[in-house]
């Protein structure tokens, strides 16, 4: 193994998953500075900006759990199995539930967390990693006036390889715009934001640098470097015809700037896909569909570009749109606790717990002493769950019947 040139098992391993890499940690040392180089980390980390892994999270207290959707076999309508990570919960002094939060931004697989801390004014924010365990608790500065609404936001800046942490807070006349910054651990004021950010009726979304928030007649965009807002405009529709739309979403899919809005009175969900940053016309309709009422509420989750697909949530339910074809089908994963939000998220190797950066695994006591730690014991451990996938209208086989499987080893007792 210490036969093999650095650059070579770089360009190996940065192809592999962060669960994966986590474990090979164990290798040997050669493996573990390679894996631990702060390079390699940012390399690692933009080469899964195409990752197609979904986090899905509840509201009932349940654990996290994430799966690959490129490991479904959409063209089989039967019964099939798949592999889910099970995330266990973030234990840390004084840190409400973290399964009871209901306001969460991910950005490069690192998941910001916005609570009331027991339920008072005093505001609690985290950064968490999920699959590293670590977290870092932000300290929010007080205020001299009351805010009557506040906002958070979580990016990352190419410029200076740094997560920020965006705060808007509506005061009287205006809104008060703050950004902390992951390396230097402090917060500056900066421009205030549009008056229109009062406007948006959906959370926000990080995307080559910049955050972007849907309002009702622009979208607004806040650059992480030089820290000065702009707008972009809305994909031309003809709002006389379909009526005024009740859901508007941005996100970052597979490498792309995606908007989806959900015109309720004509039972219809369009989506886009900007293909060049900040210019109108760049928007392309990516797909459109005719749902029935009962369908209302439909989120998109998951743009699969290579393969020209898209995935839609439901509830517990989701959707999936071949574009090329125009066919869909609709599955659920029996076994998960009843699902609420999901998001993209592959995981990521970003330590949380090291000052002086915001992307290195640690500095050299610190490998020291995780490598004398991995001696013991080891230092990653993943759960692995098998669940049930089923398309509506398909009924269990005996061959789905899997000891792992929660609700088959439930309907066969």
């Amino acid at each position: 193994m210490s036969d093999t040139p650095d650059e070579l098992l770089r360009e190996i391993l940065v192809r592999l998953p962060a669960d994966t890499l986590l474990r090979l940690r164990s290798v040997c040392k050669q493996w573990i500075r390679v894996i631990d180089d702060s390079s390699f980390i940012k390399a690692h980390t933009h080469n899964q900006l195409n990752s197609h892994t979904l986090l899905v999270k509840n509201g009932s207290g349940a654990p996290l759990y994430s799966f690959d959707l490129d490991s479904l076999d959409f063209i089989n309508n039967g019964p099939q199995m798949v592999d889910a990570i099970h995330i266990k919960q973030l234990v840390h002094l004084g840190v409400p539930r973290l399964w009871t939060l209901f306001d969460w931004s991910v950005c490069n697989s690192l998941i910001l967390i916005i609570k009331n801390r027991d339920f008072t004014s005093e505001e609690w924010v985290m950064i968490w990693n999920p699959l590293t365990k670590e977290c870092r608790e932000v300290q929010v500065p007080k205020l001299n006036v009351t805010s009557k609404s506040c906002r958070y936001a979580f990016g990352y800046d190419y410029d200076s390889d740094d997560y920020k942490v965006v705060k808007i807070d509506k005061l009287e006349d205006e809104w008060q715009t703050l950004v902390y910054s992951l390396k230097s651990d402090s917060w500056r004021k900066i421009e205030d934001c549009p008056p229109s950010i009062g406007d948006c009726n959906s959370g926000n979304t990080s995307f080559n640098g910049a955050l972007y928030w849907p309002s009702r007649d622009t979208i607004i965009a806040l650059d992480l470097g030089t820290e000065t807002f702009f707008q972009l405009p809305l994909p031309l529709v003809d709002r006389s015809e379909f009526g005024i739309f009740t859901v508007f979403h941005l996100d970052a899919l597979d490498g792309c700037l995606v908007c989806s809005l959900d015109y309720s009175k004509r039972y219809t969900f369009y989506g886009w896909v900007m293909k060049d940053n900040g210019v109108e016309k760049s928007w392309n309709t990516l797909f459109s569909l005719q749902y029935k009422d009962n369908l209302r509420g439909l989120r998109l989750v998951a743009y699969l570009k290579g393969k020209e697909q898209v995935v839609l949530q439901h509830h517990w339910c989701f959707l999936w749109i071949d574009i090329g074809t125009n066919s869909v089908k609709k599955f659920s994963i029996h076994g998960f606790p009843g699902i609420s939000s999901s998001k993209i998220c592959p995981g990521s190797l970003v330590r949380l717990n090291v000052r002086d950066t915001a992307i290195g695994m640690g500095d050299v006591s610190a490998i020291r002493a995780s490598t004398r730690k991995r001696k013991r014991k080891t230092e990653i451990t993943v759960t692995r769950l098998k669940f049930c996938v089923r398309y509506v209208g398909e009924t269990c086989n005996s061959s789905c019947y899997e000891s792992k499987c929660r609700l088959c080893r439930l309907e066969k007792e």
